[in-house]
């Protein structure tokens, strides 16, 4: 049904631009011509882009002309141009045979225009009127308001959101996109602010730099000496003991062999790209509410983990065997600096992809460690730096992808579909501890010393199985979730080379201190950046949707240090986005 409105409303978009366009020519025929061209044109320049750079065409790409003709291939140019020059030709031949009509047709589109492109515009700065939908008791306008595009905060990514809207509502979205952004939602954090936090001209940080001039060839790393780092993001991973203790033991004996504590993270129960967000970017997800970043705010070169391993030497993969559009990832991936994308589309051919797929519809972790092991065995002659993202234990888990009754559930009054979905759930957990394991045998074959860091990106989506064993205390903590073994997820390290584990050891490592953590651990030098989040690392434990938690010994400059952290926050999502002109010129301390 949801589907069926988005058709709808992808009709009344264009029916609205149509009378639009009406209003301003007064000629039928020629609004017809002009119409159906420009909604043939999106279509045709949006293949065109996702074909040569795999992202969708966007209001911004037309600032970009002058670009695209030196980068299109030169048949294109000619196809464009003639079909251009065509059009031109036509639209002024109908527009002079055509006599301009009268005025009794005025009224009724003008009604239309203003009526849907006013609730359009309103849907959109409303941020489709989530507000109102948001309580226990929904009403049926919010199955409707499901129908309208949400640009900013999707999750499918902007392709899908073409295909199940069409380009044109896509499009108009985007627009209204932007135009929120430059009058509502910009907030410039000046340069010279954002200089001090990131380099500040204290006598310490002076007497550093000194230091850091005099032994420049020393601070930088010998290329041949650079560890592997490998980031393995295992879908909905989680210690399922904690749902009850009738939960069978020993499931993941590996992960626990190697558990150095809890990464806590800032979603439950789904929100995978806030997570890889955090990790990657050390930006926060909880100052920035909730808001989906991958989607809504990451569209240009963004300082991260990878643009930064990028500088040290080494050569940075993101993988994931899923979908290269899901999230935006092929487009954030290229913001963010890496080297390379691999995706469901690289690992397998279309026509081979079901045998490597489960019968719940995701691909088969085997491609994934399998292309990880291949990417480790390039190390030879370059340190790799691997973020990868699995997918097979993927909610829903209303089914048997892993085989029946693997585990013995003995919990009173669950149903049998509960105890097929906690079944599923768990075979899951073990299946990715035989590939963390597997994964840790063959590395210990490769060369390079090499570090692996195993953690879950949130809670599973489990349903009412969590109410089947009272994971709840109460409703209010089930609808606000304000205790933290809600976001808890295992984090283990394997590693063979010595590194500084104390980085690890404290209660929950939140995910925007996972990368500075592990820089330290691994003992990499660290950017101004990354300085700057180790010592936010010392004055904050936590600053996370369940509270602010600060250090004792870091008062009295911790809301000082707080306030950089959020002006930077502002400035790279928000801003202007000084701290990536500052930091990918600046050498590391």
């Amino acid at each position: 049904m949801t589907r069926l409105y988005k058709y709808g409303f992808a009709v009344l978009v264009n029916y609205a631009l149509i009378s639009l366009i009406y209003l301003m020519l007064r000629k039928t025929w020629v609004t017809l011509f002009f119409s159906q061209f420009l909604f043939f044109a999106l279509n045709f320049i949006n293949i065109k882009k996702e074909q040569y750079l795999s992202a969708s065409l966007v209001p911004s790409d037309f600032l970009l002309v002058k670009e695209t003709l030196i980068a299109a291939p030169w048949f294109l140019k000619i196809a464009a141009l003639v079909g251009l020059a065509l059009f031109l030709v036509f639209a002024i031949f109908i527009y002079r045979k055509e006599a301009k009509e009268p005025n009794t047709l005025i009224a009724s589109n003008a009604l239309i225009t203003i009526t849907f492109f006013g609730f359009f515009v309103a849907a959109n700065f409303s941020n489709n009127f989530q507000k109102y939908c948001s309580g226990a008791s929904k009403s049926g306008t919010c199955t409707l308001t499901q129908a309208l595009p949400n640009t900013r905060g999707d999750w499918i990514g902007d392709s899908l959101i073409i295909r199940n809207s069409g380009i044109t509502t896509f499009f108009v979205s985007k627009s209204l996109d932007s135009i929120n952004q430059k009058v509502f939602q910009t907030q410039v954090i000046p340069e010279d602010q954002i200089q001090k936090i990131l380099l500040p001209k204290s006598p310490e940080s002076v007497a550093k730099a000194d230091v850091s001039k005099q032994s420049q060839k020393s601070t930088e790393p010998d290329t041949s000496q650079l560890p592997n780092i490998v980031f393995v993001m295992s879908e909905a991973h989680w210690d399922a003991s904690k749902l009850d203790k009738s939960i069978p033991k020993n499931i993941t004996p590996t992960i626990d062999k190697y558990k150095v504590g809890h990464m806590l993270s800032p979603t439950f129960g789904g929100g995978t790209a806030n997570v890889e967000f955090e990790v990657l970017t050390g930006l926060n997800v909880f100052l920035n509410h909730d808001e989906l970043a991958y989607v809504a705010k990451l569209k240009r070169p963004t300082y991260s983990l990878a643009s930064y391993m990028n500088d040290l030497g080494y050569d940075t993969t993101a993988m994931h065997n899923n979908g290269k559009f899901f999230y935006n990832r092929n487009t954030v991936y290229q913001n963010f600096g890496f080297n390379r994308f691999t995706s469901i589309e690289n690992m397998v051919s279309a026509s081979e992809r079901k045998k490597f797929t489960n019968t719940a519809g995701w691909a088969t972790d085997d491609l994934l460690y399998q292309n990880i092991v291949a990417q480790l065995q390039k190390s030879k002659d370059q340190a790799q730096f691997i973020y990868a993202i699995t997918v097979e234990n993927h909610f829903n888990y209303n089914d048997d992808r892993f085989g029946k009754n693997n585990f013995n559930i003995t919990k009173d009054g669950l149903s049998d579909l509960n105890k097929r979905r906690l079944n599923t759930y768990l075979s899951g957990l073990q299946r990715a501890d035989q590939h963390f394991k597997k994964l840790i045998e063959d590395a210990k074959h490769i060369e390079r010393p090499t570090m692996i860091i195993f953690f879950g990106d949130h809670l599973p989506n489990l349903g009412d199985v969590f109410d089947d064993y009272h994971f709840y205390a109460n409703a209010e903590q089930k609808s606000t979730k304000n205790d933290v073994k809600f976001y808890q997820t295992p984090l283990a390290v394997w590693s063979n080379f010595d590194i500084d584990r104390k980085q690890f050891k404290t209660k929950d490592t939140t995910a925007h201190f996972l990368a500075v953590d592990t820089l330290k651990a691994a003992k990499l030098p660290l950017s101004p950046y990354y300085q700057f989040m180790s010592d936010l690392s010392q004055c904050y434990k936590k600053i996370h949707k369940t509270g602010i938690e600060t250090n004792p010994k870091c008062d009295s400059k911790s809301n000082s240090i707080l306030e950089s952290y959020k002006q930077l926050n502002i400035d790279i999502l928000n801003g202007k986005n000084f701290s990536y002109e500052l930091l990918k010129a600046k050498p590391m301390a």
